[in-house]
């Protein structure tokens, strides 16, 4: 900028002193903010160049010997939104306080009178029922009320429920499919309802309500997936007016492959609602009975089988268990009327430990016994250690 004039006039300042001529201390006052300008030699030291307004900073010193830093104010955020994400987000922070801990989402799979759905029903620890734990079960195999009185001695913990609609106009089959359908998923969406009123309640009070719901057995998978296949094929696709009409070769052959997958998104409609139950902090089980295994060909093959749900239902679960009825026989082949039943945890994706082969029941011409699956009640799978003799 040489020979412009811009600097002709310029004088250095003298920056330690004001304009009244009194010098500028060398470090400010408390409670004043430093210079952000440091000289060399202060920038090369590891002292601070002003210690008296550091402590400014901290309001209290970390105790002697410790290894922490200080810290400031430990005091919750408050963020103040209208978006609706933020109450969902509270609500999962608070989800570590729920009573159940174990994430338990099973599948039983079984024989008829194996006891599939009486260790479920037994799952109960007798501390849980005076609190007034329940357990809700929809009954599409219709003997639920038969299991309580004859073995539960009609527990008022143990509520059956009816999913099946009667059809009450002239038809051919006894059941309204649509219908029975829709109070499926009322069940289901109630369950929700009452789980997140008595998480409220749990995080206000410390306690759970009396009566409360810990656990929902939805038995069978086989029946519900016959269920949304027959809605599809009536008011999807509009194939017949009832059950029977749309069960035959004809109706079926009719079903385009892409539209196979409306059955498919009215089953998983329940599996969504349970797990969500799940998240809830419900325990929930998921009953079915074997069916026949087939090979390429089409044929049976002898002694092999396979769940009666939908082929990816497996994905959904967290725990799967398989039942097995053992028949003895004498030495001539003839059965002697003793028949043991064992339980089996095939996948567990919340622990490594395996709760190995478990003992039901036994039936013998003495009475049998009664074992169930104590591991059930906490949701562990694991049977409790024995107390000491």
């Amino acid at each position: 900028m040489a020979g412009t004039g811009f600097f002709d006039s310029f004088e250095p300042v003298d920056t330690t002193k004001d304009p009244k001529g009194n010098t500028k201390p060398a470090h400010p006052v408390k409670g004043e903010v430093p210079s952000a300008s440091l000289t060399p030699e202060e920038l090369a030291s590891d002292t601070p160049p002003h210690p008296e307004i550091i402590e400014d900073y901290h309001t209290e010193e970390p105790p002697k010997g410790s290894n922490t830093e200080p810290s400031v104010s430990q005091s919750p955020m408050k963020v103040q939104s209208s978006n609706p994400a933020m109450q969902i987000i509270n609500s999962a922070r608070g989800r570590s306080k729920r009573v159940n801990q174990n994430f338990v989402f099973c599948g039983i799979n079984g024989p008829p009178k194996s006891g599939k759905t009486g260790i479920v029903l037994d799952s109960l620890s007798k501390a849980e029922e005076e609190d007034g734990a329940e357990i809700w079960h929809l009954d599409f195999d219709l003997g639920g009320e038969t299991t309580k009185a004859a073995h539960h001695g009609g527990k008022e913990n143990i509520v059956v429920l009816n999913p099946w609609v009667l059809n009450h106009n002239p038809s051919r089959v006894p059941y309204d499919f649509p219908a029975t359908y829709q109070r499926t998923l009322d069940f289901l969406l109630a369950a929700a309802e009452v789980a997140d009123a008595q998480m409220a309640h749990f995080n206000e009070h410390g306690t759970m309500p009396k009566p409360y719901l810990k656990t929902v057995v939805f038995d069978g998978a086989d029946h519900w997936l016959n269920i949304c296949e027959t809605v599809m094929k009536v008011d999807d696709l509009k194939l017949g007016p009832d059950g029977i009409s749309v069960a035959g070769r004809d109706a079926t052959t009719k079903i385009g492959r892409f539209n196979w997958n409306i059955r498919k998104n009215r089953y998983n409609s329940a599996l969504t609602a349970l797990l969500e139950l799940c998240r809830r902090g419900l325990h929930c089980y998921l009953i079915t009975h074997p069916k026949p295994a087939y090979d390429g060909a089409g044929n049976e093959i002898i002694g092999a089988s396979n769940p009666h749900w939908l082929k990816d239902t497996e994905g959904w679960l967290q725990q799967m268990i398989e039942v097995e009825v053992e028949e003895e026989r004498d030495e001539r082949g003839e059965l002697t009327g003793v028949v043991n039943s064992y339980a089996v945890m095939t996948q567990n994706r919340t622990s490594l430990k395996s709760p190995g082969r478990v003992h039901l029941f036994r039936k013998d011409t003495d009475g049998g016994e009664w074992f169930g699956w104590p591991g059930m009640r906490d949701g562990s799978f694991i049977e409790p250690a024995k107390p000491e003799e």
